[in-house]
């Protein structure tokens, strides 16, 4: 997915500085500091959104670990929190990854995707070039319905749905 949110939110903000706050007033002293403000979110969102998940996942694993030692006690609440505990929860690898790394290696799995299909269609009128055209059609059809859902609130697509509708493992 290009751009990245990192990369719009970066984008807002420099244009934000260097393109609305230098136009307002100099007796516009309200409308700068709420200007500076929108800027300094700004700041936070792309110092952090990256990490947001991971925080969740640790959060979510160290409470679970507390949680389940806590819940040897035959305590009131017991019930619910042993329930609780039976729901499905992240994946600890979950929280190794970077954002970033993450993306970095879909970039190289496409890659690396589109050299072996190159390699597998070499002569398209075999079946397994039938089959890799099958293939790369149905997770071609999934990253469309995926990125028309991202960018939904543009107003381009007609239909496409909320982002997390769209984000099933095919």
């Amino acid at each position: 997915m290009f751009p990245t949110v990192t990369q719009h939110l970066q984008s807002l903000r420099v244009r934000l500085n260097e393109t609305i706050v230098p136009e307002l007033p100099a007796d516009a002293r309200f409308a700068r500091e709420q200007a500076l403000l929108i800027s300094a979110t700004l700041d936070f969102l792309i110092d952090n959104h990256e990490h947001e998940y991971r925080y969740q996942v640790i959060e979510n694993l160290e409470y679970r670990q507390l949680l389940s030692l806590l819940s040897s006690e035959d305590v009131e609440g017991i019930t619910d929190a042993r329930a609780l505990l039976d729901e499905p929860g992240p994946d600890p690898q979950d929280a190794q990854l970077h954002l970033s790394e993450l993306a970095e290696q879909n970039r190289r799995l496409k890659e690396a995707t589109q050299a072996v299909y190159a390699a597998v269609t070499a002569d398209p009128t075999s079946d397994r070039a039938a089959r890799a055209r099958q293939l790369l059609g149905d997770i071609g059809q999934r990253q469309v319905k995926r990125e028309l859902a991202w960018y939904r609130l543009t107003g381009f697509p007609q239909e496409p749905g909320h982002i997390s509708e769209a984000l099933t493992v095919g």
